[in-house]
C-alpha cells in the first residue's frame, strides 16, 4: 500500500515531465554540447511550452531572447536545466529557489561520484530540496525526455523518432546515463514508442522509486522499464511497485550487482546502497517485477507486450521443420520452466489429414520440409494447433529464405487471428534471417533468432501472468496472533540496549507471545531446581546453559541430550556449569534450561535479518546440511503473505523432503507457512530486531505442527 506522503511526493514530480515553461541555465546553441543539445532539440521538435535560455554571454539564442540571469525572466519558470560548471551549480540552485522553480535537472557532474568534497556539496543539494520542496533530478545525469509534449530536457534523446509502431509503450528509468541511452536507441529502432526516458544520475533528491511511481500513475505509460544498480529507500521502492501492480503495468528491470565485484562497482557508480542480491530477487518475486537478464530479452519481451501477447499459461506447442530442432526446443522449454502441451485427439487428427505420411503430429510437431512444396501448410498447421484449448503458446521454428515472405505472411495471419503468443524462431543466414525478423517486427509478430533468449522471455512473462492471476482474489491475511502479543513481547524487547543478545529462554518467551510453538522448559539455578523441572516435564530431557555471553552453546559444551534420571540431571547440571566457565570465565551464567526432549522431525530453520535497503527480511530453509553446505534457503521482505510463504517453500532445492520421501509422510507445510507469517509479524512489529534464528525448528507430519527447539534474538 502507498502512503499519503509517498503519493504526494509522486505528484511533486509532475513539473519535471509536464512543465509549461523551461529555463536552460548555461545555455548555448552548440548541438554538440550538453548545454546546447536541449535548446536545439526543444526548438526543432516543437516543445509545447515556453523556452528561456539563460546565459550572460548572449542576447539571443536560436532566435529566442537569452536572459543574463534566471531572475531576469519575467514569467514563472516550472523547470530549469542546470548546465554550468560544478563550482557554479549551487549558486544556480539558489537562484532557482528564489525564482520559485518547481523542478530542476542538473546535468553537471563532479559531486558524490568524485570524492568527499563532492559528497558535501551533493548533501547540500539534498538539504535544499528537502527544505524548499523543489525537486531535483541528478546531478550527473543526462536528463529527461517525454514524448507527448516533446520535452527534450536531456542530452541523450535529441530528436523524436520518425517511426513508432506502438506509441507510449515504455517508460524507462536508468541509473546509468550512457547505458540507458544505448538501450533507448536499440528499442527505438524496433519502433516501440517511449512515453518517458529518465537518467537519474546521483539521485541527490529524486530517486529511481519516484520515477517508477510517477510512471505507474501516468496514463501514457503501458510498461515500466529500467536499469537499476541500487535502491536508496527500500520502502519507497516497494510502494512504487505496489502502484504498478494496482495499475496493471508490468515492470521490467535489468538489475546489476549479482556478483560482489559488480555490487561494489554499482555502489561507486550511483552512490546508492546496494543490498543483498538475494533480497532484491525476493522483492522482485513478491512484487511481480520481471528481472531481465539481457538486452535481447528486453526487446523480445517488449515485442510480446507491444502485441498484447502475454502468455496465459505455460503450455507450449512446437511446430518445427525438422525433428531435431523440435526436440532441442523441448529441452529449452523444460530448462526454463515451460510445459510441453499434450495435443488433443482432434488437433492431432486435423494435423494428420494435411501432413505427409513421414511427418509427426505429436508435440513437437515435425512438419518437415513439406512447407517448401505445400504452400499454406505452415499456416494450416499453426491454426489447428493454436486453436487447441490445451495450448497457451505456439512456437514455430523454420528457415528464412532471402526474399521469400510466404511463410512470414502466413504467420502474420495466424498471429492476427489469435490472442495467444505465436512466437517465431527464424533460422538461416544472417541477412535473410534479419530481413525476416524486421518484417515480423513491423507486423508486431514476436520473433527471434536466439532460442535461449526467446524461451526465457516467454517463461518470464508466463510467470508474470501467473503471479497476477494467483494474487487476484487470493486471501492474503496473515494468521492471527494471540491477543496482547505485541504488548507481551514488548516487555522483553523494548528499551533494550543496542546490540543486546537475548538468551534462548528470553527469545522463546517472545516467540510464544506470537503463537509460535516452543519446547516446554524451565530455567533452573541449582541442581535441585533442575531435578524438579525434569520431574515436572518428564524424562528424557535436554539441558542447556543459559548465558548472554555464550550464544553458541554446543561449542561451549553447554548442551546435553537425553538426560534420563535425577542423578543424571544433577551430574549434568554441574558439568554444564563447569564447561561454561571454562569456555568463558567472564560470562554471566543465568542457569541451566531444562527442556523437553522433542521427538524427531524434519529439521528446518526460520529466521529474520535486517537488509540495509529493504529492512526486515524473513528466511526459511531446511536445516542441517541443506543450510550449511547448500545454503538452501529462501528469503522474503516483511510483510510476508500466505502466498509468499508458500512460494518460499516451493523454491527450496530440498522441497521434496517436505512432500515425503522413501515412505515418510508429508510434512505439515501449512503449520510452517503460518509460523513464517507469525515470524514476519513479529519482525514488522519490532524493527529493532537485527537478527532472529529459530534453529532447529522441528517440523512434523501433516496435522502435527512444528516446534522451535532453539532460538536467538539480537537487537540492532
Amino acid at each position: 500500500m502507498t502512503t499519503p506522503d509517498f503519493q504526494q511526493e509522486i505528484k511533486s514530480v509532475l513539473p519535471l515531465f509536464q512543465p509549461e515553461s523551461l529555463a536552460i541555465i548555461g545555455a548555448s546553441s552548440n548541438p554538440l554540447k550538453p548545454s546546447g543539445q536541449p535548446l536545439v532539440a526543444l526548438t526543432q521538435c516543437g516543445f509545447k511550452g515556453r523556452i528561456y535560455p539563460v546565459n550572460p554571454k548572449y542576447q539571443t539564442l536560436l532566435n529566442l531572447p537569452c536572459y543574463p540571469a534566471l531572475r531576469d525572466i519575467p514569467d514563472q519558470v516550472d523547470l530549469a536545466i542546470i548546465a554550468v560548471p560544478a563550482k557554479m551549480t549551487m549558486d544556480a540552485l539558489h537562484e532557482c529557489v528564489e525564482k520559485g522553480v518547481k523542478g530542476v535537472i542538473i546535468f553537471t557532474s563532479g559531486f558524490a561520484e568524485v570524492g568527499p568534497e563532492g559528497v558535501k556539496i551533493q548533501q547540500e543539494m539534498t538539504r535544499l530540496a528537502r527544505e524548499t520542496g523543489m525537486r531535483i533530478c541528478g546531478p550527473n545525469c543526462m536528463g529527461i525526455f517525454s514524448a507527448r509534449n516533446a520535452l527534450m530536457a536531456n542530452f541523450a534523446v535529441t530528436e523524436l523518432p520518425d517511426r513508432v509502431l506502438v506509441p507510449d509503450l515504455l517508460g524507462f528509468i536508468s541509473q546509468s546515463g550512457g547505458f540507458g541511452s544505448a538501450i533507448y536507441q536499440m528499442i527505438k529502432e524496433k519502433g516501440f514508442g517511449f512515453s518517458h526516458f529518465v537518467s537519474t544520475g546521483n539521485e541527490a533528491d529524486l530517486e529511481f522509486s519516484h520515477y517508477m511511481g510517477f510512471m505507474a500513475s501516468d496514463s501514457c505509460t503501458r510498461v515500466i522499464g529500467g536499469y537499476l544498480e541500487g535502491v536508496k529507500d527500500g520502502q519507497k521502492f516497494l510502494q512504487a511497485a505496489d502502484m504498478a501492480l494496482a495499475n496493471n503495468k508490468p515492470v521490467l528491470l535489468i538489475k546489476a550487482g549479482r556478483s560482489p565485484a559488480a555490487a561494489r562497482a554499482a555502489a561507486s557508480h550511483t552512490g546508492a546502497l546496494v543490498g543483498s542480491d538475494k533480497v532484491y530477487s525476493a522483492v522482485f518475486k513478491q512484487k511481480g517485477i520481471i528481472r531481465v537478464e539481457s538486452l535481447e530479452e528486453y526487446q523480445i519481451m517488449l515485442g510480446l507486450l507491444a502485441a498484447n501477447k502475454v502468455p496465459r499459461g505455460k503450455r507450449v506447442a512446437i511446430l518445427a521443420t525438422s525433428g531435431g530442432s523440435g526436440v532441442a526446443l523441448v529441452d529449452k522449454c523444460y530448462q526454463y520452466g515451460l510445459e510441453i502441451a499434450e495435443l488433443s485427439k482432434e488437433t492431432r487428427s486435423g494435423l494428420d489429414r494435411i501432413l505427409p505420411d513421414f511427418a509427426s503430429s505429436a508435440n513437437p510437431v515435425d512438419i518437415t520440409s513439406a512447407i517448401m512444396t505445400q504452400p499454406g501448410l505452415l499456416q494450416q498447421c499453426a491454426e489447428i494447433v493454436v486453436n487447441d484449448p490445451g495450448v497457451d503458446i505456439l512456437i514455430a521454428a523454420y528457415w528464412a529464405l532471402h526474399g521469400d515472405r510466404n511463410n512470414l505472411e502466413q504467420m502474420v495471419r495466424v498471429s492476427g487471428n489469435t490472442g495467444k503468443p505465436v512466437f517465431n524462431i527464424v533460422w538461416g543466414p544472417e541477412d535473410p534471417a534479419r530481413e525476416a525478423l524486421r518484417f515480423l517486427n513491423e507486423h508486431l509478430v514476436p520473433a527471434a533468432r536466439e532460442v535461449d533468449f526467446a524461451i526465457r522471455s516467454l517463461a518470464a512473462l508466463a510467470d508474470y501472468n501467473e503471479y497476477i492471476r494467483t494474487r487476484k482474489g487470493a486471501k492474503q491475511a496473515a494468521p492471527p496472533v494471540p491477543p496482547g502479543a505485541r504488548e507481551q513481547a514488548g516487555k522483553i524487547l523494548l528499551n533494550l540496549a543496542p546490540g543486546t543478545k537475548l538468551t534462548e529462554y528470553e527469545a522463546k518467551q517472545v516467540l510464544r507471545a506470537y503463537g509460535i510453538p516452543t519446547t516446554r522448559e524451565i530455567l533452573a539455578t541449582t541442581p535441585e531446581e533442575a531435578v524438579d523441572a525434569a520431574n515436572s516435564i518428564g524424562y528424557p530431557v535436554v539441558m542447556k546453559i543459559i548465558s548472554p555471553g555464550i550464544l553458541h552453546k554446543t561449542e561451549a559444551g553447554g548442551v546435553i541430550l537425553n538426560v534420563a534420571s535425577e542423578e543424571e540431571v544433577k551430574e549434568n547440571f554441574r558439568k554444564i556449569i563447569n564447561n561454561a566457565r571454562n569456555y568463558n570465565e567472564k560470562a554471566v551464567i543465568e542457569g541451566v534450561l531444562v527442556q523437553e526432549m522433542l521427538p524427531g522431525g524434519t529439521e528446518m530453520i526460520v529466521g529474520v535479518s535486517k537488509d540495509p535497503v529493504f529492512g526486515p527480511t524473513v528466511m526459511a530453509g531446511l536445516g542441517g546440511i541443506f543450510v550449511e553446505a547448500l545454503e538452501d534457503v529462501s528469503v522474503r521482505v516483511v510483510p510476508v503473505s500466505p502466498l509468499d510463504a508458500r512460494e518460499m517453500l516451493d523454491e527450496l532445492k530440498g522441497k521434496k523432503v517436505l512432500e515425503g520421501l522413501r515412505g515418510n509422510p508429508p510434512a505439515d507445510k501449512e503449520a510452517l507457512i503460518g509460523l513464517i507469517q507469525r515470524v514476519s509479524r513479529l519482525a514488522e512489529d519490532f524493527p529493532q530486531i537485527a537478527e532472529l534464528d529459530i534453529n532447529p525448528l522441528l517440523l512434523y507430519p501433516e496435522g502435527r505442527g512444528a516446534c522451535a527447539a532453539d532460538a536467538l534474538i539480537i537487537i540492532e
